[in-house]
């Protein structure tokens, strides 16, 4: 009989030589496991490294962008192929694409061009930016939003009611795009992005159309693919004016209120506001004052018709208060209603004061003479009487002014011929003329009190409302007591004479806006303006989405 422990020590050996290999296979496929989950997360973060970085570049582009169009540095200046750079402040205004991928912004393109190209990084001041495959952005913008360069380009009007243009289609939708930033990605789809196609937007964009000029369509996409891996961030309308509207009220603080400030002085009352809504026409002829209103509110009254303000009798009244000058024959007459025509002898040299009443005072921004406006001669030659002294009188309830001209004449031998026109108009003039040619742009040089223009060429007027005290109108006391105006949300709120408020966007996001001041002021302003709590209005406080208007108080 054989012992049976031998066969009993190989078969432990065989189990454990089992166990050795099914733990060496556990260790595999562990380590199996192991390196292919590092392998996966390694390769997830590395696109998400890839997204985060193109993402950034489209945040720094779209920063810069809205920057640009609110900052007053970026925005004072524009350039003309043949004149050097000139003022011209235009809130809201974007940059063209850049064209020929030299970094620069290249606007002098015709209407029929579509306005897509490389992001201008050098005019916006900022670096090269790329997205993680080392391409640099595209940029697309809206026709309306890019900066004034007339005529050769056509000129362009932005204010809160500029819509944009752009479209954007899939899983982010959007309509009314002011601009769009992308980042091509890698080329694919047989994209050739050699020297010789580095301007084609084919070859670094996919899924766009740009068939119409102006109205043109991009599209987007969740997650990056083989058929389109473009990335891209919109600028929205609201998103740009959200930044835009605080610099235009600070502007319209220093620009747009002394004129009323020098009304007041002038007058010793505000004019009367202009009536809401006025015609859609970018004319702003017929903004004139409307007298008699049981609450002063509307808009400013802007007009420049030339013919608004006339004479009206008595014509003149001529007397000397300097003996022993004394006037030897005096004959005034009036050429229409626009001209006082008199002509005077004297001997020594007299003051020689005039007594007038123009109509229409009250109801437009009507400024003082000045010696300029004055036509003086003897026997056909020039004469420099010494500087006027003018006293305007507060005008009446209709709106009638009463201007007390004096003048110190000097010595003549001759019959003295002096002309005067009714008090001149003193709107803000656009900064650009309406005449060009072919070399050059002819300019307004504003003075400090005229340098206003940029609200009338943008028309930013059609949403400044204003409003004064009761008291401080034509035919008022000049001082408010029980009636003036209080702005919620001031440090100091009560006891206002005149404020202007910047109505902003239409919040709801109509297009075009509708004319009732449901769609232009919100909150108090709008109970304030519909009477029904008359003389209380409110600074924009807390979101823009509930209210956007923006108080500008003009004293004190």
């Amino acid at each position: 009989m054989k012992d049976g422990r031998p066969r009993r020590a190989g078969s432990a050996a065989r189990d454990r030589g089992f166990a050795l290999i099914a733990f060496l296979l556990l260790v595999v496929l562990v380590s199996a496991y192991v390196i292919a989950d590092q392998l996966t997360r390694t390769n997830s973060e590395l696109a998400k490294f890839r997204e985060d970085r193109t993402m950034n570049a489209l945040r720094q582009a779209k920063a810069a962008l809205i920057a640009h169009a609110a900052s007053e540095e970026w925005q004072l200046y524009m350039s003309l192929p043949t004149v050097p750079p000139v003022a011209y402040f235009q809130p809201g205004a974007l940059p063209c694409p850049d064209k020929n991928n030299d970094g620069d912004a290249d606007c002098l393109l015709p209407l029929t061009s579509s306005m897509i190209g490389r992001l201008p990084w050098k005019t916006l001041g900022i670096e090269d930016l790329r997205d993680a495959s080392g391409e640099r952005l595209w940029y697309a913008l809206s026709h309306d939003f890019r900066k004034n360069q007339c005529p050769s380009t056509g000129c362009t009007t932005i204010n809160s009611d500029t819509a944009g243009q752009l479209t954007i289609t899939g899983s982010a939708p959007a309509t009314q795009v002011v601009a769009i930033v992308f980042a091509p990605g890698q080329a694919i789809q047989g994209q050739v992005r050699d020297g010789a196609n580095a301007l084609s937007p084919v070859n670094y964009l996919e899924l766009f159309d740009v068939s119409n000029p102006v109205n043109y369509v991009f599209a987007t996409s969740a997650l990056p693919s083989d058929t389109f891996n473009d990335r891209l961030l919109a600028i929205t309308q609201a998103e740009l004016m959200a930044a835009v509207e605080p610099v235009v009220a600070a502007r319209i603080e220093r620009d747009v209120k002394p004129y009323l400030a020098t009304y007041r002085y002038t007058w010793g009352r505000y004019p009367f506001a202009a009536a809401f809504p006025q015609p859609a026409s970018p004319s702003f002829a017929d903004y004139k004052g409307v007298a008699g209103q049981p609450q002063p509110f509307g808009l400013l009254p802007l007009t420049a018709d030339p013919t608004f303000v006339t004479w009206q009798n008595p014509l003149a009244t001529v007397v000397t208060d300097l003996p022993p000058a004394s006037i030897t024959s005096q004959n005034c007459s009036a050429s229409g209603v626009v001209l006082i025509d008199c002509t005077v002898t004297y001997s020594g040299t007299p003051t020689l004061v005039f007594s007038l009443a123009a109509a229409n005072v009250g109801m437009a921004f009507v400024r003082k003479h000045v010696i300029a406006d004055l036509t003086v001669s003897a026997s056909g030659s020039a004469l420099s009487p010494a500087p006027t002294y003018h006293l305007g009188m507060p005008p009446d309830p209709s709106g009638k002014g009463y201007v007390l001209l004096s003048l110190t004449m000097p010595a003549s031998a001759a019959p003295v011929r002096i002309q005067i026109p009714p008090p001149p108009l003193q709107p803000p003039p656009p900064l650009i003329s309406t005449s060009w040619d072919n070399t050059m742009i002819t300019l307004q040089t504003p003075s400090s009190a005229a340098g206003a223009g940029w609200l009338i060429a943008n028309q930013w007027y059609k949403q400044l409302f204003y409003a004064v005290a009761p008291d401080l109108v034509p035919g008022g006391s000049g001082a408010c007591s029980t009636n003036c105006l209080t702005v919620n949300n001031l440090a100091s709120p009560s006891n206002k004479e005149a404020i202007l408020v910047l109505a902003g966007r239409e919040v709801n996001g109509l297009t075009p806006r509708p004319a009732n001041l449901l769609n232009y002021l919100e909150n108090a302003n709008l109970t304030a303006a519909l009477g029904t709590t008359p003389f209380v209005y409110e600074h924009r406080a807390g979101v823009p989405t509930a209210i956007n208007d923006r108080v500008v108080v003009v004293a004190p």
